[in-house]
């Protein structure tokens, strides 16, 4: 029987940024919103960097009144990176545990920046509903070794 191995990976917040705030909307909407929401990761494997996007779409009657968003930028330790990888796949394979905290961490920063935004552009007070990481993704994250230098990135969706 085999035994979890426990590592422990260290990384932190490099970088947090609107990458999106378009407001459509000649005025804005009564009632009820439909609201779409996407996350998506990358990285740069050599630099040990992963992205977490979060992208969030406000509409009316399938009509889109609000696009935000936002992108934060994690950087990982080299020892906990180094015991991510996996040499039979030749990929880093980050647990579904971490990526979750990871845009939960996305997806409380664009709650932030959304009232901020709303606020400065005079829009109704904007509500991004509770969403669950755990939910969305449920996967560990596989991420590939760069294969050629004409590549930027790797990605990987949740």
């Amino acid at each position: 029987m085999e035994q979890n191995k426990q590592i422990q990976v260290q990384f932190r917040l490099v970088d947090l940024r609107q990458i999106q705030f378009v407001n459509l909307a000649n005025e804005w909407p009564q009632g009820e919103m439909q609201i779409t929401n996407q996350i998506q990761f990358n990285s740069d494997t050599e630099k040990r960097i992963v992205n977490c996007i979060a992208h969030f779409e406000y509409k009316k009657n399938d009509i889109t009144q609000l696009i935000l968003a936002v992108q934060t930028t994690f950087e990982f330790a080299r020892e906990g990176w180094s015991a991510m990888y996996q040499l039979k796949g030749d990929e880093w394979i980050l647990p579904a545990g971490l990526v979750q905290h990871m845009a939960g961490l996305t997806i409380d920063s664009a709650r932030g920046i959304l009232a901020i935004r709303s606020e400065e552009a005079n829009l109704p007070r904007l509500v991004l509903p509770i969403l669950s990481p755990a939910q969305v993704i449920k996967n560990n994250l596989r991420f590939p070794r760069k294969t050629s230098p004409q590549i930027p990135s790797n990605t990987a969706q949740a």
